[in-house]
């Protein structure tokens, strides 16, 4: 009875520190859902403010739509085809035309867009048009910016501008790499 009795206290004791056990990864669990839903979030957002080649014409729609809203007047909007170089795992900067020395090599590229963007209007007009891209939070640096009155009695200015968007992207795979460069030099058989 004795033996019994000490059984059962053993297996109860046991249940007890598994119950708290299964509660401790019942809690951890929820914390890493919750550190891979900021995580995710945080992701999404960058890819948000992110412009790979794919964006190019969306960018261009929405300088568009910024200027067209604000009142202004497009006179040229140029945005080049770009390039892309590898990223580096620390310490990179994407103003730079190549990789730290001696960085190691990240699974992204870093793409780079020059806009050239020359509009006209009020300077009422061309502040809310300067505020609407600054609004869009890409990756950007500014390379140049000019504001000059225009010909004649009317309080129009002019500006011309040179940005450089910026955004990364995974690497593609070394075979479909391969595949993409031995194309390039065929000529298509359609």
């Amino acid at each position: 009875m004795a033996d019994e009795y000490f059984r059962l206290r053993n297996e109860v004791t046991e249940m007890s520190e598994m119950g708290s056990q299964f509660t401790q990864v019942q809690l951890q669990q929820k914390r890493l859902h919750q550190i891979e839903a900021k995580i995710k979030s945080e992701l999404d957002a960058a890819l948000a403010r992110s412009i790979d080649p794919e964006k190019r014409q969306a960018v261009r729609n929405t300088l568009l739509t910024i200027i067209r809203d604000a009142g202004g007047r497009l006179r040229n909007l140029e945005i080049s085809e770009g390039h892309d170089r590898p990223w580096a795992i620390d310490s990179d900067n994407p103003r730079s035309e190549t990789m730290p020395e001696y960085g190691e090599e990240s699974n992204y590229l870093l793409y780079a867009h020059e806009i050239e963007l020359r509009i006209d209007g009020s300077l009422q007009d061309v502040t809310k048009i300067l505020q609407g891209i600054a609004a869009q939070g890409w990756y950007m640096t500014t390379k140049s910016l000019a504001m000059m009155p225009t010909d004649g009695n009317l309080p129009i200015i002019a500006a011309e501008m040179r940005l450089t968007v910026y955004g990364l992207g995974p690497k593609p795979e070394e075979a479909e790499q391969e595949f993409a460069e031995l194309n390039q030099g065929m000529p298509s058989t359609y």
